[in-house]
């Protein structure tokens, strides 16, 4: 969709209306954004779209953080912003304490875009070189690191294969190469695990926490919830253009309500009293029931009755809800809170 008109727009560093630029960051934070909006107008239409709106967003030293959200949520769009390759309509956003638009702000990042371009006509030794020389290495140096990348994200007998020829997940593991090629303090990455079978997300997964070993803040947008949840210190939801939430998982998942589940005999038909229907859920599978009780201070009230019930208990486990979970739960918050709706008990 085609830009929105940035002539009443204000410039990155500058909230739209003030006189003076917006306040430097902390310089630990190397990532940050004040406000950032931007929205999109459709000139046929002349309607307006909202791609992102106030965000606040702060990205630590060192850190690796999660941005999660549905298509269509604006994470794309915060990464173009950060990189440059979108102007914002209003608010502000530095990298390393650097406003956006200045060049220098991006000498340091290693960017892969969530749809990269590749020409077809390179080898992927030809590609990973060029990307080198045009991050800032010399010829000699981008020609070592080119063939260091190509083994090290498996690619090293594909090395002198034309693009044109290599897999869309061969294609992913060369655009994280060529990311990582001019070792950058600030990795952003826009889907890095689209396209790649089980294996190749487990090399990318060791990847980026190698990186995270050596320093390297990331900052990454994912749909595939538990690498998310295996990689990140925090994580940032953001559901239509807003920031819903930014907390580490721990903290996700220790702040969310327990649930016991108790497993017991199966294919026996008895009724849940009344007292504990609200509170029990029963799921049949595998010659055995479970009960999902959503009230762990009721254990030994349900207990109690299964024992009175003559029914034998084959197990009592804690469970915590998955960042999976979790995530659909917020996005079925917004989303009752976008059509006006209470949301159910």
């Amino acid at each position: 969709m085609p830009d929105t008109d940035d002539r009443h727009a204000g410039r990155p560093g500058l909230s739209r209306g003030a006189a003076t630029p917006a306040a430097a960051p902390d310089p630990e934070m190397w990532v940050s954004t004040t406000g950032l909006t931007k929205l999109y107008r459709n000139p046929w239409t002349m309607k307006v779209t909202r791609g992102l709106e106030d965000l606040d967003l702060e990205v630590r030293r060192g850190e690796v953080m999660g941005y999660l959200g549905p298509n269509g949520a604006g994470k794309t769009t915060t990464l173009k912003l950060l990189t440059g390759l979108h102007k914002p309509t209003r608010g502000a956003a530095w990298v390393f304490g650097v406003p956006v638009d200045v060049t220098r702000s991006r000498r340091r990042i290693g960017f892969l875009p969530e749809q990269p371009y590749f020409y077809d006509h390179l080898s992927g030794g030809e590609y990973l070189e060029l990307a080198g020389r045009l991050s800032g290495l010399g010829g000699r140096e981008a020609a070592e690191m080119a063939r260091r990348w190509m083994g090290r994200v498996g690619l090293q007998d594909a090395g002198r294969r034309r693009l044109r020829k290599y897999s869309k997940g061969m294609l992913q593991r060369l655009g994280l190469a060529a990311a990582l090629i001019h070792a950058p303090d600030l990795l952003i990455l826009d889907e890095p695990m689209s396209g790649l079978d089980p294996l190749g997300r487990r090399d990318v997964r060791e990847l980026l926490l190698e990186q995270r070993e050596r320093g390297v803040t990331v900052l990454f947008s994912s749909h595939i919830l538990p690498d998310v949840e295996a990689l990140c210190d925090r994580v940032a939801i953001l559901l239509e253009g807003r920031l819903e939430r930014v907390a580490s998982v721990g903290d996700l998942i220790e702040g969310s309500a327990p649930v016991v589940e108790v497993r017991v005999e199966g294919g026996r038909l008895f009724e849940i009293p009344a007292r504990l229907a609200a509170a029990v859920e029963r799921s049949d599978s595998g010659g055995s029931t479970g009960l999902r009780l959503r009230e762990p201070e009721r254990l030994q009230e349900l207990l109690g009755w299964l024992l009175a019930e003559r029914i034998a208990v084959h197990g009592v486990t804690p469970v915590r809800p998955s960042l999976e979970q979790l995530f659909m739960a917020a996005a079925e918050k917004s989303a009752f809170h976008a059509q006006g709706v209470r949301r159910p008990a």
